[in-house]
Formats: C-alpha cells, sequence, structure tokens
C-alpha cells in the first residue's frame, strides 16, 4: 500500500442535471458539455430528443432502445469509452430504475419468477445489478453528465388547526441515494431553466439559481483542472 497526494485533476466530474419534463434537461446537459471542450457522446433513452439540438451542439449519439436494464447502459458507456470520447451524457437513467425493464420491472420479474412474489428476496438479485451500473459510471475515464427526471414531493401539514398541502421539492426518479454519487447536482425550473445545485462539491453554486450556458461547463472543467495548482 502506498499513499499518493491527491489532485483534483485525476478525477473525473460526475454531474447530475435533474427536473420535470420540459425543464431543459437534454439541453443544458449539452450547453454544459460543450462548455466542457471534448468529444462528447450522449446516450439517448429519450426518442432520439437530443438530436434536436445538433445545431447548437456537436455530438455523436447512440440511441438506447428498452429493455433499460442496467447492464445496457454500462454496455452504452463502455462503448463511448472505448470509442475515444471526452465525455459522456446519459439521457436519462430515469430509465435504468423505472423504464421498460428497468429496476423496478426487474424486480417484479424476479418476484413473480423465483421468489413467489417475495419482492424483498427480488432486490437481492436487483440490488447489485445497479450498484454495478453506478459503480461503471464512477470508474468511467470520461466526464459524466447524467440527466434524471425529478417529480414534486409533497406532504399533507397542519396550521392552524387546517389542513393543507405544503411542497418539500423536488424529487429525482432514481434509486434514493443516487445523487450522492456525483459532484454536483443541478436542479432546473421551468422558467427560464434555471439551475440550483442541491449539492455542489465544486462551491461554485452558491447563491440565485443561474442559467445553464457553455460557460458554465468552462466553469466546471476550470475548477476541475485548477487544484492540480493548489
Amino acid at each position: 500500500m502506498k499513499f499518493v497526494k491527491a489532485v483534483r485533476h485525476q478525477a473525473k466530474l460526475r454531474l447530475a442535471v435533474t427536473g420535470p419534463s420540459g425543464s431543459g434537461k437534454t439541453m443544458s446537459s449539452l450547453l454544459l458539455a460543450k462548455g466542457m471542450n471534448g468529444k462528447i457522446a450522449v446516450i439517448d433513452t429519450e426518442r432520439s430528443s437530443a438530436s434536436l439540438y445538433a445545431h447548437l451542439v456537436p455530438f455523436d449519439t447512440l440511441s438506447l432502445e428498452p429493455p433499460y436494464t442496467p447492464e445496457r447502459f454500462s454496455e452504452a458507456l463502455h462503448a463511448a469509452e472505448e470509442a475515444g470520447y471526452d465525455i459522456a451524457i446519459l439521457d436519462s437513467i430515469t430509465h435504468e430504475w423505472s423504464g421498460i425493464g428497468g429496476c423496478l420491472e426487474l424486480s417484479d420479474s424476479i418476484a413473480k419468477s423465483k421468489y413467489k412474489g417475495n419482492s424483498w428476496s427480488a432486490w437481492n438479485d436487483v440490488t447489485p445489478r445497479h450498484r454495478a451500473f453506478l459503480d461503471a459510471l464512477m470508474k468511467s475515464p470520461l466526464h459524466i453528465i447524467a440527466t434524471m427526471r425529478s417529480k414534486t414531493e409533497t406532504a399533507q401539514v397542519e396550521e392552524n388547526g387546517r389542513k393543507k398541502v405544503v411542497k418539500l421539492g423536488m424529487k429525482a426518479e432514481q434509486r434514493d441515494g443516487a445523487e450522492y454519487e456525483f459532484t454536483t447536482v443541478l436542479d432546473l425550473v421551468h422558467d427560464g431553466h434555471y439551475a440550483t445545485a442541491s449539492k455542489d462539491r465544486t462551491g461554485l453554486f452558491a447563491g440565485d439559481p443561474t442559467p445553464i450556458t457553455p460557460a458554465t461547463g468552462k466553469m466546471l472543467i476550470d475548477w476541475q483542472i485548477g487544484r492540480a495548482h493548489v
């Protein structure tokens, strides 16, 4: 065993872009990647929606069709690595969790076919497969941008003796804790496609919501390279 000096440039960026449908996840991811100044691969599960922005950002695309098993996502990512890309956009990894053939469907199918409907036992089979996919993301030599759909979380509370429903914020449609794997998580809103960081190890996104532009991607790359000089 040997300790070596930690330097930021040895780690690749892991970005998550979340938001409800129509909030601009795909376009924002492409603009981020453009500013990062590298060869871009898009793994597209959204019926080639990324190609609508081909006039704004040069990239290559792979259309990933169902079933959206963890292994298919990992295979697509490895193909991007072998092809020599610098940045991979996975749009979106929600499908790996709740899409056709994703983890939720796998759990139901395995429970019925192998464990007489016992979903707890089925997750013993599915969780390692999901974990292997996340490990592939984290170990990839590429910069990773992953989009996730989100939905509004609400709760019923009592105020002055009256019950009302309040919004608690947005929850990404992925397994709980998936956001922990990323350097930064940017949550988008419909109005203006502004982003707020719900997680940020870079310290670059403190303050008011901000629009995503190629300059945002350049800022992130400059931060990532910068630790080599600290």
